[in-house]
Protein backbone atom coordinates (compact mmCIF):
# COMPACT_ATOMS: atom_id res chain seq x y z
CA UNK A 1 0.00 0.00 0.00
CA UNK A 2 2.09 2.96 1.16
CA UNK A 3 0.02 6.14 1.27
CA UNK A 4 1.85 9.29 0.18
CA UNK A 5 1.34 12.88 1.29
CA UNK A 6 2.30 15.94 -0.75
CA UNK A 7 2.09 19.55 0.41
CA UNK A 8 1.45 22.31 -2.11
CA UNK A 9 0.04 25.82 -1.62
CA UNK A 10 -1.31 25.14 1.87
CA UNK A 11 -2.91 21.82 0.95
CA UNK A 12 -1.82 18.39 2.08
CA UNK A 13 -2.97 15.84 -0.46
CA UNK A 14 -2.95 12.29 0.82
CA UNK A 15 -2.84 9.77 -2.02
CA UNK A 16 -4.63 6.65 -0.84
CA UNK A 17 -4.52 3.38 -2.74
CA UNK A 18 -5.72 -0.19 -2.62
CA UNK A 19 -8.05 -1.44 0.07
CA UNK A 20 -9.14 0.87 2.88
CA UNK A 21 -10.06 -1.12 5.95
CA UNK A 22 -9.21 -1.42 9.63
CA UNK A 23 -5.86 -2.94 8.65
CA UNK A 24 -4.87 0.22 6.76
CA UNK A 25 -5.41 2.51 9.77
CA UNK A 26 -1.73 2.64 10.86
CA UNK A 27 -0.67 3.74 7.36
CA UNK A 28 -3.53 6.24 7.13
CA UNK A 29 -2.58 7.69 10.50
CA UNK A 30 1.10 7.94 9.52
CA UNK A 31 0.17 9.77 6.29
CA UNK A 32 -2.19 12.26 7.94
CA UNK A 33 -1.69 12.97 11.64
CA UNK A 34 1.86 14.39 11.43
CA UNK A 35 0.53 17.13 9.15
CA UNK A 36 -2.21 18.31 11.51
CA UNK A 37 0.27 20.63 13.25
CA UNK A 38 2.16 21.56 10.09
CA UNK A 39 2.06 25.39 9.89
CA UNK A 40 1.74 25.49 6.08
CA UNK A 41 -1.18 23.07 5.88
CA UNK A 42 -4.61 24.73 5.91
CA UNK A 43 -6.58 21.91 4.29
CA UNK A 44 -6.42 18.21 3.53
CA UNK A 45 -7.53 16.40 0.40
CA UNK A 46 -7.89 12.63 0.48
CA UNK A 47 -7.26 11.56 -3.12
CA UNK A 48 -9.18 8.31 -3.56
CA UNK A 49 -8.50 7.75 -7.27
CA UNK A 50 -6.50 4.58 -6.58
CA UNK A 51 -8.80 3.13 -3.89
CA UNK A 52 -10.59 0.02 -5.09
CA UNK A 53 -12.30 -1.08 -1.86
CA UNK A 54 -13.42 0.49 1.40
CA UNK A 55 -15.42 -0.90 4.27
CA UNK A 56 -17.30 0.69 7.17
CA UNK A 57 -14.17 0.91 9.30
CA UNK A 58 -12.58 3.06 6.56
CA UNK A 59 -15.57 5.40 6.72
CA UNK A 60 -15.09 5.60 10.49
CA UNK A 61 -11.39 6.26 10.01
CA UNK A 62 -12.17 9.22 7.73
CA UNK A 63 -14.79 10.56 10.15
CA UNK A 64 -12.30 10.36 13.00
CA UNK A 65 -9.79 12.28 10.89
CA UNK A 66 -12.50 14.83 10.06
CA UNK A 67 -12.88 15.43 13.79
CA UNK A 68 -9.12 15.88 14.15
CA UNK A 69 -8.95 18.33 11.22
CA UNK A 70 -11.85 20.33 12.68
CA UNK A 71 -10.09 20.51 16.04
CA UNK A 72 -6.98 21.78 14.22
CA UNK A 73 -9.11 24.34 12.30
CA UNK A 74 -8.29 22.78 8.94
CA UNK A 75 -10.60 21.80 6.09
CA UNK A 76 -11.03 18.26 4.76
CA UNK A 77 -12.26 17.03 1.38
CA UNK A 78 -12.38 13.73 -0.46
CA UNK A 79 -11.28 14.02 -4.09
CA UNK A 80 -11.08 11.92 -7.25
CA UNK A 81 -13.11 8.99 -5.95
CA UNK A 82 -13.11 5.96 -8.22
CA UNK A 83 -16.66 5.12 -9.43
CA UNK A 84 -17.19 2.24 -6.98
CA UNK A 85 -16.00 4.38 -4.07
CA UNK A 86 -18.10 7.36 -5.17
CA UNK A 87 -21.14 5.07 -5.16
CA UNK A 88 -20.44 3.94 -1.58
CA UNK A 89 -19.99 7.53 -0.42
CA UNK A 90 -23.26 8.52 -2.09
CA UNK A 91 -25.26 5.59 -0.68
CA UNK A 92 -24.23 6.41 2.90
CA UNK A 93 -24.73 10.18 2.39
CA UNK A 94 -21.12 10.84 3.30
CA UNK A 95 -21.28 14.18 1.52
CA UNK A 96 -23.34 15.51 4.44
CA UNK A 97 -20.35 14.93 6.71
CA UNK A 98 -17.29 15.50 4.53
CA UNK A 99 -16.86 17.69 1.46
CA UNK A 100 -16.64 15.51 -1.65
CA UNK A 101 -15.02 17.08 -4.71
CA UNK A 102 -14.76 15.62 -8.21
Amino acid sequence: MGFKTAIDSGRATVFLEGRLSFQSYPEFRAATVPYLDHPEVKEFHLDMSAVDFMDSSALGMILHFRQKTAEAHKALAITHSAPAIAKILKVVNFGKLVTILP
